[in-house]
Parts: structure tokens; sequence; C-alpha cells
């Protein structure tokens, strides 16, 4: 395997599973072609299930589903980088035995089903069978963590997709714009790629739909829902798309036909609908968690010493290491104004080694800084901000302040 990226941040599966939203909304009633799940795969219209892991099975929950391209399988893929296939989809490999460092939040196959990519929070791919490694965002400057991957017709390009709706391309794939850097009411929690025009729709887990070279065919934007979006599915020739929720109702758009859906009868909350494939146009799947997530903390809290293994999550840390490897940066100081569901606002010093001559040597120097935690993820310790953005006082910057914004360390499973 070409690309085994390693990161010292243990973040965390999927953001929209921390996102709560009001009740209220309607789903179709699933048809009589609705097939009964098995483990946790249901399958609609002329997909048929062809199995599914247990609790028992995984050590950590399912996070996402890909089909092969006959129609006749699917894989599935779990938060520890764990692989399932299933019909006639072959196994690859997995990095389930490899103690990842950081979750996996996704897969892709390739368009031939020869192989497929695992991506994690933080950035990194992982490629098996013939998906070839064309780079990845690991180690790099992410502004909140990564959501998912999608591959493109060629099979030698992909896109990484973040919850602030951030697009990242690698290989063939093409950059036709994101959300990046745009006021959102809800992160982004999944892509599909239009495989008429090549370009690609996001979705919020409000159900808002932000097409990039591709035609938009409505959404569920605006809309009030009774659990939220957890992804989206392109139709196989192009011309539409499904909306999934975490309650397992499907909201077709455009030329994408309704099958049926788990809306009736909702998935249990606590192993919530997190993947959608349709290989056909003629059905589709839907995978839960199988493994129950944990419950939700009433306050998120953030990880205050990542480099102390052994510390526990706290509200209001009076500290942040931000160099998890050395402790060469770090917040410190804090005192927060605010601390809610969404986010935290404080204020405190940003310390850090100059290094000079090295960091053996340098001196710590502290500033004035401001600070913001968001993006709330589930985790083990039930919801945790997984996004720290902090502003620091220098005379060298434009306006005499710097601003960073990194995914932090969070609890696994």
């Amino acid at each position: 395997m070409a690309n085994v990226e390693r990161c010292l941040r243990t973040t965390v599966i999927v953001v929209v599973l921390a996102v709560a939203l009001v009740a209220a909304g309607a789903y179709g009633s699933s048809p009589a072609s609705a097939q009964p799940g098995s483990g946790s795969v249901a399958s609609f219209g002329d997909s048929a299930t062809e199995g599914g892991p247990s609790a028992s099975q995984l050590v950590a929950p399912v996070v996402g589903m890909a089909a092969t391209p006959s129609g006749g399988g699917y894989w599935l893929v779990a938060a520890d980088g764990g692989v399932f296939s299933y019909g006639d989809a072959p196994f690859y490999g997995s990095e389930g035995s490899a103690s990842l460092a950081v979750q996996a939040v996704g897969m892709a196959s390739t368009p031939d089903g020869g192989g497929y990519w695992i991506v994690t929070d933080d950035g990194g791919v992982y490629d098996f069978g013939n998906a070839p490694d064309e780079g990845s965002m690991a180690g790099g400057r992410l502004d909140a963590p990564v959501v998912g991957i999608n591959a493109d017709a060629t099979g030698t390009g992909y896109w990484e997709v973040a919850a602030d709706g951030g697009v990242f391309s690698f290989g063939t794939a093409a950059f036709y714009g994101s959300m990046g850097g745009k006021h959102l009411n809800q992160p982004v929690v999944g892509m599909a790629v239009d495989p008429a025009t090549g370009g690609y729709w996001l979705v919020a887990a409000d159900g808002g739909v932000f097409a990039f070279n591709a035609p938009f065919y409505g959404s569920m934007g605006g809309t009030l829902l009774n659990q939220p979006v957890v992804g989206m599915v392109a139709t196989p020739g192009g011309g539409g798309y499904w909306l999934v929720a975490a309650d397992g109702g499907v909201f077709s758009f455009g030329s994408a036909v309704f099958h049926g859906s788990m809306g009736a009868a909702p998935a249990n909350p606590s192993t919530p609908v997190v993947g959608m494939a349709a290989p056909d146009g003629g059905g589709y799947w839907l995978t839960t968690t199988a493994k129950a997530l944990p419950a939700p903390t009433s306050v998120p809290s953030v990880l205050a010493e990542c480099n102390r293994p052994g510390e526990g999550p706290a509200v209001e840390p009076t500290s942040i290491v931000l160099a998890c490897g050395d402790g060469n940066a770090s917040l410190t100081d804090l005192a927060w104004s605010s601390w809610s569901a969404s986010s935290a606002t404080g204020s405190g010093e940003y310390t850090h080694n100059l290094c000079v001559p090295d960091c053996a040597s340098g001196t710590f120097v502290s500033t004035p800084a401001s600070v913001e935690l968001s993006y709330p993820v589930r985790s083990a310790a039930g919801s945790e901000f997984s996004t720290v953005t902090y502003s620091y006082a220098t005379p060298t910057a434009p306006g005499g302040w710097t601003t960073y914004s990194s995914v932090v360390e969070t609890n696994g499973y």
C-alpha cells in the first residue's frame, strides 16, 4: 500500500452525528420492494441485501459504504479502518489491524471495482487494490475535519471534502469550487460526483445542497427534519441525487427515483444510518453504524493536554496543547467567555518556542490570543469540539494579528 499516513492526533468519526435538529418532517413510505436489513444494511428497490456485520463483529462503528460497479455487492468501512465485503465485492485489505491514530470517516471505490480508498478525518488516504495513491491532506492545514472522499470517473483522482465545505482535489480530479470560508448553517457531511458533468455537489446536515459545475435539482435546506442528513449519492447516469438522513429518511431529487426509506421505522438512535450506495439507479442500500454510538454529553468537551494520553477531556480547560508531538506551541492561561453545545470562545496567551538556534535550546514567548472551538463531533466521550481557531498578536502580520485553524485531538472509540 503506497500511502499510509500516520498522525499524532486522534480525532473522531462523523461530524454530522453531533448535529441536533428539531422535530417534524415527512418521509415517503417504503414500497413492497423494500427488503429487511441484514446486520447493519437495509436494501430498497432492486438492490439485494448481501449481509452486514453485527455489533459483536465490530471494534468500532461503521462509518460508510461503497458499491461495486455491477451492483451485486458492497464494502463497509468502520471507524478503525476495518473493511467488510459482501456479495461480489472483493476484499483488498484494510487498516483494521493497524491501530490507526485517527478515525476513518469514509471510503470510495475505483470505477472498475478493482480497489478502494479509505479516508481519515485528518485527510489521510489509504489505498488498496488498484486504487492509486494520488496524495492526501494528512499533515496539511485543515480548518475542519475531513468527512468524506469521492473518486472521479477515471479512477486516477479523488476529492476530499471537509466539514466546513472545503474541497481538496488530487490526481485527475478537477477543482470546481467549494464552500470553504463561507458561512454555513450546518456543517457539510458529504459529497457526490455528477457523472454527466464531472462536477460535484456538497450536502450539509440541514439538507442544504451546493452545486459546483453540476445542476442544482433541489435540497432539504430550510425544511425541518426529524434527524440530520448524513450523506448523498448521485444517480449513475447523472440527472439527480438522493439525500439520506440519520434515521434512514431518503429524499430524491431530479431523476433519482424514490425506492423507499427507513423513515417510517427509523433506525435505533444509538445506531444511526451513516451511509448510502446506489449502483444502478434501480435501488439503493442504507447502512447503519451497527455498533452503538456513545450517548452525547450535555456540554461538549475538548482534550486539554493532547500529549498526555492519561488526561481526560475537560470543560473550559486552562490550556490547550497545539503541538502534540513536542509541546512547542500551546494556548495558555485561558479564560472562557462562552461554552455551549456548538461553540466556545475565550482568550489567553499563545505560547510557543522560537526554536532559535534550535528547538532544543530555543526560548518560549507568549502573546495575547483569542480562541474559538467549533465543529463538535461524536467520540467515546460523547461529544467533543474538533477544531480550534486562534488569533494572536504579532507586529509582522497585517493588522498586527495572525489567525490559524486546526483539527484538535479528541477521544477515539
